[in-house]
């Protein structure tokens, strides 16, 4: 159901056949500035790297900002359980040796680090994977509003936690003014292959992954 945050601003749950309009948006308001993607070679995110996030679109946890009809702002998110950590270590020896696995190699890290639902003794959590905004709405709070829209969201469907790994100091600037717990960080330059090179090298003046929970 639509629910207007502004006059002009009406947010929606992400519907299985929007799944196109939403990673073009993400292709060009999330995908060019995530820290990540930036910081791993080539530029451009690999084809399962984009099927992962819109695998998420079925559990009805993704969610978009529109402004006259078009999308200004999206956010995906997805349920993970006590087995993540496990499956993530999974995912990242399946596709090691390219620029998805690199990037599952950080995750898995962070993963096995965090453990959330087994850390706070729940089911499972809703994960926030992505958050992007239209560079010429921001300062408009869209983020947040999608931030609390996936809150609530979590709590309709009886998680107790919500969960997100900020690659961005923007974003964590942004849960933590949500109210958000910081429970890990792991700085780019400590992350290391096996030969002992650094895995991913972003841009400044991001330095780390910080880990937030929200308790619901």
């Amino acid at each position: 159901m639509a629910k207007p945050i502004a006059d002009d601003i009406v947010v929606r749950q992400v519907d299985v056949g929007e799944t196109e309009q939403l990673m073009t948006f993400l292709l060009a308001h999330y995908y060019p500035e995530e820290p990540l993607t930036a910081g791993t070679h080539p530029p451009e995110p690999e084809a399962a790297d984009k099927e992962f996030l819109l695998s998420n679109v079925p559990f009805g946890t993704c969610f978009v900002a529109l402004h006259e009809g078009r999308i200004v702002a999206a956010v995906v998110a997805g349920p993970k359980d006590s087995h993540e950590p496990e499956h993530m270590a999974e995912e990242a020896r399946k596709y090691a040796g390219g620029k998805w696995g690199s990037i599952l190699h950080l995750l898995s890290a962070v993963e096995t680090a965090t453990d959330v639902c087994r850390r706070f003794s729940v089911p499972s959590c809703l994960h926030v994977h992505a958050l992007g905004v239209d560079p010429q709405l921001r300062g408009r709070n869209l983020g947040g509003r999608l931030m609390e829209t996936v809150a609530q969201r979590g709590r309709d469907l009886g998680h107790q936690l919500v969960s997100v790994d900020c690659t961005s100091v923007y974003s964590a600037r942004l849960v933590q003014r949500l109210g958000y717990q910081l429970i890990n960080t792991l700085r780019y330059v400590d992350h290391l292959d096996a030969s002992g090179q650094q895995v991913i090298r972003p841009p400044p003046p991001h330095e780390s992954v910080q880990t937030f929970v929200l308790h619901l």
